[in-house]
């Protein structure tokens, strides 16, 4: 275990390592939060248009981590097949959801992550223990002034975070340190409780600290690590040397150099517009304001002295737009401005490939690092509140979920979680939606993988019981309706359709009454009781209900069917029915009724 004079000795070769790249990402926030005066060279002028510089930088900064900050799919996965063990992995795919809502990763703090991992290079996740709900929570870490600690192979060995932090912050959250910082102070310091104090953050697999590194190397707390790793994960943006560098820190200066433009195109508009005024010599009186009236005999010559405004400036501005897209890798078309025929498309798909490279590579990333995250506190749920009963309540999948869950019962070592953004990674939604139409009109994928696929949050077994309902409610409808345009015909042939009518308008009164279409037809259509012979009568075989005046045979009256008056109404609903046409499946049915020779 390091001591607190060998981890501040390591902490300052760190600082000093990375100065520079400290530097970098400091630079690009103060630029996006508008104060550019700790990055403006001294021999530019004080009229800097910093609303221009700030605006640039953080609308393509944001426009960015909004599409890379996207939820992706959290499941669990079992090496079984069996029926226990695919239950075993959904409860813990509801855990890992639960944890991940709990943390407000979904709520915005995701596409936070995302920006930092676009603006600095480095995503973190602090993964601590929330006693309150008994459940670990996944906590966004600014990165500026964070240094990772791997060994060879790219685990992670410690992590150290340092930052400036008022005192009267510090002292909410530790309120032993008042005394001690308030007697601290130096000579003039009045208000101590607006002083600025340096605070680290030290983390590796045997300890956790934090101390005060200018007040006496003060440890505020100390405790063995439990946990016997390193709680943090980590999403640094790949690049060509052991440099953390943020998508715009070769942009900076290409940024700087657009707003000195803009002020250079604002002066020149001020000096048009307040130039000064030439006339003739045969003027001798001037006056000035709204209506004034100059006499002249040449009025022609009357004019504003004008600043020609030189082509070579837009001109320079069109190749720091250029530099400016290439910097960042952000296409024209983000902004609207698409100079590129779009009759089939390909315009724009040309002008969107190198943004998409960006997406998608920002997002496998980041996977990997949510998936780390997860199954770190996956080990930490399990490890301090192993036999806690727990209720766990969220949203997966588009659907409402509720379980008890006990860690050493459910979990059993398995922390195994896949993070995956899918198909779409990397498109906008209607692109990746057309693509997988395309797949699937060719047959290529199943339509369970395109419902899999799609750039929203739905649960596909359920969704895809509710299409077979409405399609199966479809067919349905269309029976009934020709159920009712076979009226005419019946009443044509002599048959009563008056039975038919009636139970008709019995489905439209339940329909009314809030039923299904399949429970209000199921409750018409059953099947009627047949009244019971009488004790010692002989039975007929084919033999149906006696019809009084009628035979029940083919001899009765002319244009009547057989089973009783009106013809069998009743039969000729089910013929309907029968045959129903749902998508490419007919199904067809054929009664018949024969007396016995």
């Amino acid at each position: 275990m390091r001591s607190i004079a060998e981890v501040h000795t390591y902490i300052e070769r760190l600082r000093s390592a990375h100065a520079e790249s400290d530097q970098r990402q400091k630079d690009v926030r103060d630029i996006r939060s508008g104060d550019v005066d700790t990055v403006m060279p001294s021999s530019l002028p004080d009229a800097w248009p910093k609303p221009i510089v700030a605006n640039m930088i953080d609308t393509t900064a944001r426009d960015i981590a909004e599409m890379i900050g996207a939820m992706p799919s959290i499941n669990c996965s079992s090496s079984s097949g069996s029926q226990a063990a695919k239950l075993k992995s959904s409860k813990r795919a509801k855990k890992a959801n639960y944890m991940v809502q709990q943390s407000k990763l979904n709520a915005g703090k995701q596409v936070e992550f995302s920006d930092h991992y676009t603006t600095y290079g480095r995503g973190v996740y602090w993964i601590e223990p929330d006693f309150e709900s008994k459940t670990p929570i996944i906590r966004i870490e600014n990165p500026i002034g964070l240094y990772p600690e791997y060994d060879i192979f790219g685990r992670l060995k410690s992590v150290t975070r340092c930052w400036m932090e008022q005192t009267i912050d510090l002292v909410a959250k530790y309120p032993q340190l008042a005394r001690m910082l308030q007697g601290n102070q130096g000579p003039g310091d009045d208000n101590w409780t607006q002083r600025k104090v340096e605070v680290r953050k030290y983390m590796d697999q045997d300890q956790m600290l934090i101390y005060l590194p200018q007040v006496a190397q003060h440890i505020i707390s100390r405790v063995d690590n439990p946990f016997g790793e390193v709680t943090v994960s980590i999403a640094e943006r790949p690049g060509f040397d052991e440099e953390c560098r943020g998508a715009f820190d070769d942009a900076i200066w290409v940024y700087l150099a657009k707003s000195r433009m803009a002020l250079l195109g604002l002066e020149a508009t001020e000096k048009t517009v307040r130039a000064p005024l030439a006339v003739p010599r045969d003027v001798q009186k001037m006056t000035f304001g709204d209506d004034a009236v100059i006499r002249t005999d040449s009025p022609e010559k009357i004019r504003r002295v004008g600043v020609d405004v030189p082509q070579a400036s837009f001109q320079q501005e069109q190749m720091l737009d250029m530099e400016l897209s290439k910097a960042t890798r952000t296409p024209e078309v983000r902004s609207g401005n698409i100079d590129a025929s779009i009759i089939t498309g390909k315009g724009v798909q040309a002008l969107m490939g190198s943004f998409n490279t960006v997406i998608t590579t920002g997002q496998t990333v980041i996977a990997q690092a949510l998936k780390q995250a997860i199954e770190i506190a996956f080990r930490m749920d399990e490890k301090l509140w192993p036999d806690e009963p727990r209720t766990i309540r969220g949203v997966m999948n588009g659907a409402v979920f509720e379980e008890q869950y006990i860690a050493s019962r459910d979990m059993k070592g398995d922390y195994t979680t896949d993070v995956t953004y899918g198909f779409a990674a990397g498109q906008d939604p209607a692109r990746a939606i057309v693509a997988l139409l395309q797949l699937r009109g060719d047959q290529l994928v199943s339509r369970d993988f395109v419902q899999r696929q799609l750039p929203m949050d739905l649960d596909v077994v359920q969704m895809q019981a509710r299409v077979d309902v409405e399609q199966l409610e479809d067919a349905l409808k269309s029976g009934i309706q020709q159920s009712a345009a076979s009226i005419g015909a019946m009443a044509a042939q002599g048959a009563d359709p008056r039975q038919l009518i009636t139970e008709i308008a019995k489905i439209i009164d339940l329909r009314a009454a809030g039923k299904t279409m399949h429970e209000a037809v199921s409750q018409v259509m059953a099947p009627k009781e047949t009244p019971q012979a009488a004790p010692g009568a002989p039975e007929i075989p084919g033999a149906g209900p006696s019809t009084p005046g009628a035979p029940a045979g083919p001899g009765g009256p002319p244009g009547q069917l057989p089973g009783g008056p009106g013809g069998p109404t009743g039969m000729d609903m089910i013929q309907l029915l029968a045959g129903l046409k749902g998508g490419q499946a007919n199904i067809s049915s054929t009664l018949r009724r024969r007396v016995p020779a």
